[in-house]
């Protein structure tokens, strides 16, 4: 029975949902020795979880539990939906691109070399690929921090959304708009044959190097914003509220999001002027404002 009355149940309830989620992606991953589910099932336990808290909260403040119930609009219905928004718009560009490359080849390293024994070799197949998923679950967890802490507060999650709470949430949606533009602009530039061998340095990525990335923080704090506005909220778990953006930002920006990708960059284009000219003008994630609007 989902009945969590408090933040430390509804971050039980968020950490299962997630980790069976992602067991079962690894299974079909380890089965198929195919990553093409591995974005689709990583962004699914992001929705599945936010759903499941949602619905939990509404079970511990009412009698009674029905789809209406679950539909109604409150705060924390319109978490959910900026977090399905996010996973579906996602899921979407991420397994386009997996089906029209056939594979993935960042993860080729989690799958056993031809006559490597179980356990063996350099994949350690499977240990690897389960400590990918155990990572790609954690992930989940972290950055819906704020919206399961939300839950976890029936009160505000089934309270209206306000004025903070709603631009908050609509700023989330924008920032998920401003995802899907930069990964067009640069889908575009890839299929244009004319610019093959360039730096994708039009559109967004005049403004900064990595839009899509600025915009996913932007994603992830405005989030956090919309559930620290609600009453209660930022007092039960304020460490949990602000981890979300947090981890966001150090993971993209020291980890697993620019680093490798500026590698990858200096390795491909790094004797190109224009790329050595974006790079020195253009700001990694956050935009010179004076400078955009001197442009304008």
């Amino acid at each position: 029975m989902l009945v969590p009355a408090t933040v430390g149940s509804a971050l039980r309830l968020s950490a299962g949902v997630i980790a069976a989620v992602n067991a079962a992606g690894f299974a079909v991953t380890a089965a198929t020795k195919s990553h093409k589910v591995t974005d689709l099932t990583g962004t699914a336990a992001f929705v599945a979880s936010a759903w499941a808290t949602h619905a939990a909260s509404l079970a511990s403040s009412t009698p009674t539990s029905s789809l209406v119930l679950l539909l109604r609009p409150s705060r924390g219905f319109a978490l959910a939906c900026v977090v399905s928004a996010w996973g579906a718009r996602l899921s979407a560009h991420l397994f386009t691109r997996v089906l029209r490359l056939g594979k993935d080849e960042r993860l080729d390293f989690l799958f056993p070399g031809q006559g490597d024994p179980p356990l063996g070799g350099p994949s350690l197949f499977p240990l690897k690929l389960a400590g990918f998923w155990a990572a790609q679950g954690a992930w989940a967890w972290v950055c819906l921090l704020p919206v399961t802490v939300l839950h976890g507060n029936p009160a505000a999650a089934t309270g209206r959304l306000g004025v903070a709470g709603a631009a908050c949430a609509a700023a989330a949606l924008a920032f998920v708009a401003t995802e899907a533009v930069a990964d067009s602009q640069k889908n575009r530039h890839y299929e244009d044959a004319s610019k093959k061998g360039k730096p994708c340095t039009e559109g967004l990525y005049s403004v900064v190097r990595y839009p899509n990335y600025a915009a996913e923080i932007g994603v992830w704090t405005s989030l956090a914003l919309a559930a620290a506005t609600a009453p209660g909220v930022l007092a039960s778990a304020p460490l949990a509220v602000a981890a979300s953006p947090l981890f966001t930002y150090s993971l993209l920006a020291y980890g697993s999001g620019i680093p490798p990708l500026e590698e990858a960059h200096e390795r491909k284009y790094g004797t190109d002027d224009e790329f050595r000219r974006w790079k020195r003008e253009v700001p990694r994630l956050f935009p010179d404002v004076f400078k955009v609007l001197k442009k304008e």
